[in-house]
């Protein structure tokens, strides 16, 4: 049973929208927590279905309940955020589970690392997904988690490239202290897709980010045409996915010299491939001008020879470059990461 305080150690933001059963599931696996001194909120973002009903019947005062028109996640996210009273704030979306000791596990490794870090992150199971490594497990060769406490100095480089092993730092595991969550500014509803790694690479800016070496989240991964409904269902569609990345990436350029210089580079780089594989999009279209456009972008972020060839293609024979960028795609299939 949790405890009723008016300020309790824990806020737990959970925002949902049309998953009645299974924001459920998700929310008795945060009242199932060995922490009790938390505070459950709810904000449902303009659910059609009975998720008010449901949730009033099987909780009532357990939660806190909030309802807003469908705005996103992102603004849904926000709203628990202004309404939290916890000296820390952890994240969950509506069709992930926690285990019993993840609250517990986070708060000891946040009090052992407190002089670093006002963040905490754990390892992650993905369901309804073939891939059976953990996110851990992942990342491993690029971001090892050695210890089964401790401090990840690269997460700004990781938090550069999310999907696949770089969405080891997963929000449904973060845990942040509430001062540092509002003083970044929450989560930017112009985003979509990419705003959660966003708003965690601004938290990093501001505070170290340690993590507990433990599956502690299970993490939906159903096909996302189920999982991105309302004010995301756009997210399925490959163009506007790199188009989030590219204005995500822009914006960390613009955050200048508070970030590293080998972050900076890195930046760079995936700002180059993202610029790449608009001009994949632009082919696909038949708008050899924006191809161009696209790639003379890529080349002027990170200048390499598979870019300065694609370029040279599309002015002497887009056709052919199309098909270049085809046979490579077919190549690469399978290889993808996670999303």
């Amino acid at each position: 049973m949790i405890d009723r305080k008016e300020n309790p150690k824990v806020s737990v933001v959970i925002p949902t929208y049309n998953r009645a059963a299974k924001v459920r599931s998700t929310i008795e696996s945060v009242l199932a927590q060995t922490v009790t001194d938390l505070e459950v909120i709810v904000v449902d973002d303009g659910s059609s279905d009975d998720t008010r009903e449901v949730l009033g019947e099987v909780f009532g005062d357990q939660i806190r309940y909030y309802a807003q028109t469908n705005q996103g996640v992102s603004v849904a996210r926000n709203k628990g955020i202004a309404e939290a009273r916890g000296e820390w704030i952890a994240f969950l979306d509506s069709d992930d589970l926690w285990e019993t000791d993840k609250l517990e596990l986070q708060l000891k490794a946040l009090e052992e690392f407190s002089v670093q870090c006002g963040a905490c992150y754990t390892d992650v199971r993905l369901l309804n997904h073939p891939e059976i490594r953990t996110l851990f497990q992942m990342a491993e060769q690029g971001c090892p988690h050695q210890r089964a406490m401790g401090v990840n100095t690269n997460v700004l480089e990781v938090l550069v490239r999310p999907g696949g092993g770089g969405m080891v730092v997963c929000i449904s595991s973060l845990v942040a202290r509430a001062d540092a969550v509002r003083k970044v500014g929450g989560f930017d509803p112009t985003l979509g897709f990419y705003a959660d790694s966003e708003f965690m690479f601004r938290l990093a800016l501001l505070t170290g980010f340690c993590y507990v070496n433990r599956v502690l989240v299970r993490f939906d991964r159903s096909p996302a045409e189920t999982r991105h409904v309302g004010a995301s269902k756009e997210w399925d569609k490959l163009e506007f996915m790199l188009q989030e990345s590219r204005v995500r990436l822009e914006k960390f350029m613009g955050i200048g010299d508070r970030v590293p210089t080998k972050v900076r580079k890195l930046i760079r780089e995936h700002l180059g491939s993202v610029h790449s594989g608009l001009a994949n999009c632009h082919l696909e279209s038949g708008e050899y001008g924006k191809a161009r456009e696209s790639l003379l972008r890529a080349a002027q972020l990170d200048l390499t020879f598979n870019i300065a060839a694609k370029w040279f293609l599309t002015w002497v024979s887009p056709q052919l470059a199309l098909l270049t960028v085809r046979h490579h795609q077919e190549r690469m299939k399978g290889s993808s990461p996670v999303v």
